[in-house]
C-alpha cells in the first residue's frame, strides 16, 4: 500500500508531468526509430507495490534517471524486456523482431538518456527554473530484488504504439516529494504570452558576429560555389521557419551550452625512456596514414570524421562522416 495519498491538485500536476514526458519521449524515439511513435498517458496515481509488481514481474528492464540539478530525487523507468527488445533492436537498424538479449539494454538506456534530456528542456521552461538529469542506468532485475521502495513513489502508466499498432507499455516511478515541490508550478496553466516571431519562407537569417552574408560564410567554409552556398543558404534558413515557437524556445535553452571540441589527428604508444629523449625536430609516428581522415570529439566523444582544411591562415575540418546512432550505441558498449 502507498505511503501516502495524493491530493486532487497533486494528481493534476502528475498528471501534466506525465503528459511533458510522453510527448517529448514520443519526440526523442520517433527520431531515433525513424518511425512515428505516439506515447499515451494511461493514468497516474500513488504507487503500490503489490500493484506493480503484478504488471511487471519477472525480471524487467529498470533504467535509473536521477536529478542533476531542480531536484534531488530519483526517478525509475519500467519496461518489460520485449518492449526494450523491440525498440533497442528498431534503433539498431534491426527490423524490431530480435528476442531480448543483454546488449539491448545499453540500447534503451542510450535512448532513455535522449528522452530525458528534452523532458529536461520542457521542464526548464515550464518550471521556470533549471532542471537536468544525470547519464541514465539500465539494469535487468526483478522488481522486488531492485531496492525500490515503491511504496514512496508516484506512477506514470504508458502505452507505447510504433506505427500507430501497439506495442507494449511502460511506467515511471517519481518519488512523492518531487511531485509535491512542482506541484503549484504545473497546476498552473502557462502564462499567456507572444508568440515568438518566425520569418517568413525563404528568408535568410543574419547571424550574429558574420561580417558578411550567410551565402559568402558558407562558400569561406565549405569551399563551394557562391550559387551552391546561396542555395544552402535559403535551405538552411527554411529547415529554422520550419520549427514552430515551442521548438523554438526549446532550442534557445540550449543555444548557450558551451561544449569542448577537439580534433583527433591520430594516437600512438612510447616507451618513458623514449619520450625523455623527445627534443626539438623529434618526429613522432602516429597510426594514421597521411590523407587519412580525423576524428573530431564532442567532450571526448567522437561525433564525427573529417578532413582538415585550411581556412584563411588557420587549420579547420570538413566534416565527411557523422557517427549514426548504431556506432554511438556501440562505443558506449565497449567503453
Amino acid at each position: 500500500m502507498s505511503n501516502f495519498t495524493m491530493k486532487p491538485e497533486e494528481k493534476k500536476a502528475l498528471g501534466e508531468f506525465a503528459s511533458i514526458v510522453a510527448e517529448e519521449s514520443a519526440v526523442v524515439m520517433s527520431t531515433l526509430l525513424d518511425k512515428k511513435i505516439d506515447i499515451k498517458v494511461q493514468g497516474v496515481s500513488e504507487a503500490d507495490q503489490g500493484n506493480v509488481g503484478t504488471e511487471y514481474p519477472g525480471e524487467i528492464v529498470v533504467v535509473t534517471s536521477v536529478f542533476a540539478s531542480g531536484f534531488d530525487q530519483t526517478n525509475y523507468f519500467l519496461f518489460h524486456k520485449q518492449v526494450v527488445a523491440k525498440l533497442s533492436d528498431l534503433m539498431m537498424m534491426g527490423d524490431g523482431t530480435a528476442e531480448f538479449s543483454e546488449d539491448h539494454i545499453d540500447a534503451i538506456q542510450e535512448g532513455v538518456n535522449q528522452m530525458m534530456g528534452a523532458v529536461a528542456t520542457a521542464l526548464s521552461s515550464r518550471l521556470n527554473k533549471t532542471v537536468d538529469f544525470q547519464p541514465s542506468q539500465a539494469k535487468m532485475v526483478a522488481l522486488a530484488d531492485s531496492g525500490i521502495d515503491v511504496n514512496n513513489f508516484t506512477i506514470s502508466n504508458f502505452s507505447l504504439l510504433i506505427e500507430s499498432r501497439p506495442e507494449g507499455k511502460m511506467a515511471l516511478l517519481v518519488a512523492y516529494p518531487v511531485l509535491q515541490e512542482m506541484t503549484s508550478a504545473l497546476s498552473m496553466e502557462p502564462a499567456a504570452g507572444k508568440e515568438p516571431e518566425v520569418p517568413e519562407t525563404g528568408t535568410v537569417v543574419e547571424m550574429p558576429g558574420l561580417e558578411t552574408s550567410p551565402a559568402a560564410e558558407a562558400e569561406r567554409f565549405a569551399g563551394i560555389s557562391g550559387a551552391e552556398a546561396e542555395t544552402l543558404g535559403k535551405a538552411v534558413s527554411w529547415e529554422m521557419t520550419r520549427l514552430g515557437g515551442k521548438e523554438q524556445e526549446r532550442l534557445e535553452l540550449l543555444m548557450d551550452i558551451k561544449l569542448d571540441v577537439s580534433i583527433e589527428l591520430g594516437r600512438t604508444r612510447m616507451l618513458v625512456r623514449d619520450i625523455l629523449e623527445l627534443g626539438p625536430g623529434a618526429v613522432i609516428e602516429l597510426d594514421k596514414m597521411a590523407g587519412e581522415t580525423v576524428d573530431l570529439l564532442i567532450n571526448d566523444k567522437k561525433l564525427a570524421e573529417g578532413e582538415v582544411v585550411v581556412v584563411d591562415e588557420n587549420f579547420g575540418v570538413r566534416i565527411t562522416h557523422l557517427i549514426s546512432m548504431e556506432e554511438r550505441i556501440k562505443m558506449l558498449q565497449t567503453s
